[in-house]
């Protein structure tokens, strides 16, 4: 391989930057609220949507700021009705603030982070290209008090999942979240994130991990991604929470833990929603 890595194109998606944040938490929470592991960890997500907001932004500004880390965004025309799309909490959110642009104009509505894997050429080269350090907008975040998160219910979906993503996944290249904006669904944006993302690994010659819902898991196994395990997180006991998701007796949600070898399958050009992995 070269001494400068080649990238893969930019179609019609590029590399987020610390001025994204703000909307990529709106796209974040809007997108996976869809996705079961939302709804089995952020209970009481409609109390405290800012929390929700500022998870997201803290995640994806330590994201970009990882040299092990690369974060997407897609683009598309902002819809004046966007926010027919989104929860009601999320909408009325404090925090939330319409876009500074016109319709018609280009804004995020879609974002995607990869981890890079053990010894990738691609090691920090993604934090140069965006220029973290730019902005003059202050970055000082404050401490983020989780209150949409279920404490109980966190350390029972981490117990559950830790040892498969070890066991399958340490060391790999892996796509981490991919999540799209509900209101521009369908549009092929999720496709283009997954496949940029893919190709990716192909040109590392590595393959690439995943740990997705059952969304996810069906556009990445049309991509070449192969099941590893099927984890089954439990219901939390004593919780009044619904479930999420209908499956077997005492269990809440499934992720799906897969891998994909360099060179497989092109990365499907079907629509998805979201895929999360936490």
């Amino acid at each position: 391989m070269s001494s400068v890595p080649v990238l893969p194109f930019l179609d019609g998606i590029r590399l987020a930057t610390v001025d994204d944040l703000s909307r990529i938490a709106i796209v974040a929470a809007a997108g996976f609220f869809h996705s079961p592991t939302f709804h089995y960890q952020r209970v009481h997500h409609a109390a405290y949507p800012e929390d929700t907001l500022l998870s997201y932004w803290t995640e994806y500004d330590q994201a970009m700021k990882d040299p092990m880390s690369v974060v997407l965004v897609a683009e598309d025309v902002l819809k004046e009705n966007e926010g027919d799309d989104e929860y009601p909490a999320l909408k009325n959110a404090a925090t939330y603030r319409p876009m500074n642009s016109s319709i018609g104009s280009k804004v995020v509505v879609g974002v995607a982070s990869i981890c890079m894997g053990n010894g990738s050429a691609y090691t920090g080269m993604f934090q140069a290209m965006c220029e973290l350090a730019s902005s003059s907008e202050s970055r000082l975040i404050p401490a983020n008090p989780n209150r949409d998160c279920c404490k109980e219910r966190v350390r029972i979906y981490n117990e559950a999942t830790a040892p498969a993503k070890a066991r399958h996944l340490a060391g790999l290249m892996r796509l981490s979240t991919l999540s799209v904006h509900p209101a521009y669904w369908r549009r092929g944006h999720a496709s283009r994130l997954f496949s940029w993302s893919t190709r990716l690994a192909d040109l590392d010659g590595v393959p690439m991990g995943i740990s997705a819902v059952s969304q996810g898991a069906i556009i990445a196994a049309r991509a070449g991604f192969e099941e590893r395990e099927l984890v089954r997180v439990p219901r939390a006991c004593g919780d009044s929470a619904t479930s999420s998701v209908d499956g077997p007796k005492g269990v809440e949600m499934e992720l799906w833990v897969a891998i994909r070898h360099p060179c497989g399958t092109p990365a499907s050009r079907e629509s998805a929603t979201s895929l999360e992995s936490q």
